[in-house]
């Protein structure tokens, strides 16, 4: 059983329509179960946003639903200043890093992900933050650990080392992570978490054995 977190509702909902998912709870979290035209069966959690809400709705999902894999799926913001990659392209994540973690004056390390997946998309480096990327200056600051920048994934992944099981993640890119990236989110918000839902259901349909508990 696949178990996916998103941060947002709205995140989520293209994905839960085109999985006729159904409600499972709504406390600790709103859960949902899909079926219909996925192939795989999964259990979707909307965790809000942050490191620290995504690694207990992460947690949720190992210990209360028994999945078998995690899959992390949502915005980002871009860290490079390459223009090839525009606004709503998805990429499948290689690694991802807290970027405002500080170790004793070294840098987080990043944890890698399940690269097995989402193998039509390009793989980016991703650096999760408590709070969302929407100034130039850190942005690149930020740019030097990774290309993308989200407030969730490198805390799910964690989870998914520390129980022993894989993690994939898809994010599209919604903004510049500059000053401007309020509006941006805003505007892409709904129609990049559409090709999300696409590729989503696209991928799960090609993992049969993902069906596994």
């Amino acid at each position: 059983m696949l178990g996916i977190v998103f941060a947002t509702r709205t995140e989520a909902d293209p994905f839960l329509s085109k999985t006729f998912a159904v409600p499972l709870a709504s406390h600790p979290f709103a859960v949902y179960q899909s079926g219909g035209t996925t192939h795989v069966p999964c259990i979707t959690v909307i965790s809000g946003m942050g490191k620290v809400a995504a690694a207990i709705a992460a947690s949720y999902l190992v210990l209360a639903q028994k999945v078998s894999m995690l899959v992390n799926a949502g915005l980002c913001g871009r860290l490079v200043t390459d223009n090839r990659w525009p606004v709503g392209e998805l990429f499948r994540i290689g690694t991802a890093i807290e970027g405002d973690c500080d170790r004793f004056g070294q840098a987080e390390r990043g944890v890698p992900c399940d690269t097995g997946w989402f193998s039509g998309l390009k793989t980016a480096r991703l650096v999760t933050n408590d709070r969302p990327v929407f100034d130039a200056a850190w942005r690149r600051r930020l740019a030097g650990f990774g290309d993308l920048a989200d407030m969730e994934g490198a805390a799910v992944v964690r989870v998914a080392r520390l129980y022993g099981i894989s993690c994939a993640m898809v994010k599209g890119i919604s903004d510049s992570a500059d000053e401007s990236g309020r509006q941006d989110v805003a505007s892409h918000m709904a129609w990049v978490s559409r090709s999300i839902a696409d590729v989503l259901v696209q991928e799960f349909s090609k993992h049969p054995g993902a069906k596994q508990p």
